[in-house]
This record gives structure tokens, C-alpha cells and sequence, in this order.
């Protein structure tokens, strides 16, 4: 039995600004930065950006690891086909359903690599309803 996709969906565009942060490029006039805030079951769709696949990024076979969520809120990430002016860019955009089964905050890896082979993780942070502010004290 499986359930479907959520209506629900938000998009993550990985790309960097002009000091070289990484952000969020959904909209590419305003980046915002990577940060979930998720109240409902959803799908997360992950892309990099035109700008990073240009540069010869792409993801590393496994995109994305979980912190400490052991199978219950995130589901297996699957790829989705995404190119650049209709040529296909290889792991370059991924999808994961996010149950909401389980309140906290968790840490997620992207797990990214550049064009000469290098690895890169990147590390931002999951807030779902835990009622946490930013820069307060837990």
C-alpha cells in the first residue's frame, strides 16, 4: 500500500549570492535563506541552481541524510529529471516526503559535489513546531 504525494509542496532552489552564502533561489530576485519551517505533511523538492549546474555541480549519489530522524518523519529521497535549456543535468534535483509524524528540529545534510570532485555538505536546520527561536537558549 502506498500513500500518495502531499499537496502541499516547497520547493529549495541550492544556489550561492554574491558572498558566496548559500541560499535559497526559488525566487532569484529575492534569496531568501535555507530554512524549513514545516507545520504539514509535504513534499520537499530539491534543485540546484542553474548557476551551480553551469559550474558543474551536481549532487553526490546519496543527496540528502536526516539527522537523528531514523525513518519516521522523511521518506527515500527519489530523483526527478531536471536540464538546462533541454539538456538533462544529471542529479541535479531530488524529491523526499516529509510525514509529519513526529515533532522537533532536526539538522539535514546536503550532500553536494564541484565540478573538480570535491564534497560538499552543507548543514541547515528543520524547525517543525517545536517552538524554538532562533538565538535563544535551549
Amino acid at each position: 500500500m502506498s500513500e500518495s504525494e502531499p499537496e502541499k509542496i516547497v520547493k529549495l532552489v541550492i544556489g550561492l549570492d554574491e558572498h558566496y552564502n548559500f541560499m535559497n533561489f526559488v525566487d532569484p530576485a529575492m534569496p531568501t535563506r535555507l530554512k524549513l519551517d514545516l507545520t504539514e505533511r509535504c513534499l520537499l523538492v530539491f534543485t540546484l541552481s542553474d548557476q551551480l549546474i553551469n559550474a558543474g555541480w551536481s549532487f553526490q549519489r546519496r543527496p540528502i541524510e536526516i539527522d537523528r530522524d531514523y525513518g519516521v518523519n522523511f521518506s527515500s529521497f527519489v530523483w526527478v529529471p531536471y536540464g538546462i535549456d533541454g539538456e538533462d543535468s544529471p542529479r541535479s534535483r531530488f524529491k523526499i516526503i516529509y510525514e509529519c509524524a513526529r515533532m522537533g528540529e532536526y539538522t539535514y545534510s546536503l550532500l553536494m559535489m564541484d565540478s573538480h570532485g570535491q564534497l560538499i555538505n552543507l548543514d541547515p536546520v528543520i524547525e517543525n513546531g517545536t517552538g524554538h527561536i532562533e538565538g535563544s537558549k535551549a
